[in-house]
């Protein structure tokens, strides 16, 4: 057990050392999202969920490639019927591509695109038939101050969710902290 621990503690120093020499930063972040999913014969209006995890930022210059490991919980609240909420969570994993719009010494103001691969852990309404995999779309913006990053985005699915459902669409906010 001590070997593993001394292992993993070298490990750790030669990877922080690594990616200070290399153009990679490493975090975690976490947000709020808003979330609509429309659904047949139904009201449902927007509301509000959470998503935390952690990213990857590889920098070739102005362009970088940005993939990410997250757990979000979504929902949207049905407001006919006796539904009441329509709540599902998921882990993502969306790889995005982005461009360092304005780059100054502390502040860069970026642009992303890119696919959302989601895989629906939980279906807290067993009344909508789901699928436990989709593909969704990103397009946002952000800006870096130092280590903390700050993203706006909107997140669109790319088929129906289910027989009944409509893809979903949510609007995220994400604060994040580049450990390195």
């Amino acid at each position: 057990m001590k070997k593993i621990v001394i292992l993993a503690f070298f490990s750790l120093i030669g990877l922080t050392t690594m990616a200070q020499s290399l153009p990679i930063s490493l975090g975690i972040h976490g947000g709020w999202n808003d979330t609509k999913i429309k659904a047949k014969h139904l009201k449902v209006d927007s509301h509000g969920g959470y998503m935390i995890g952690a990213f990857a930022r590889i920098n070739f210059g102005s362009i970088y490639l940005e993939p990410a490991l997250n757990f979000a919980h979504k929902e949207s609240k049905v407001t006919a019927g006796n539904i009441g909420k329509f709540k599902y969570s998921s882990i993502d994993i969306p790889v995005l591509v982005g461009y360092h719009i304005l780059e100054l010494p502390i502040f860069k103001l970026r642009g992303f695109v890119g696919p959302v691969a989601s895989f629906v852990t939980k279906n807290l309404k067993k009344d909508f038939n789901t699928d436990k995999m989709m593909w969704n779309g990103k397009i946002g913006a952000g800006v870096d101050v130092w280590k903390v990053t700050f993203d706006i985005d909107y997140e669109f699915g790319l088929k129906k969710f289910g027989d009944d459902i409509k893809a979903p669409k949510s609007w995220n906010l994400t604060l994040g902290f580049k450990i390195i």
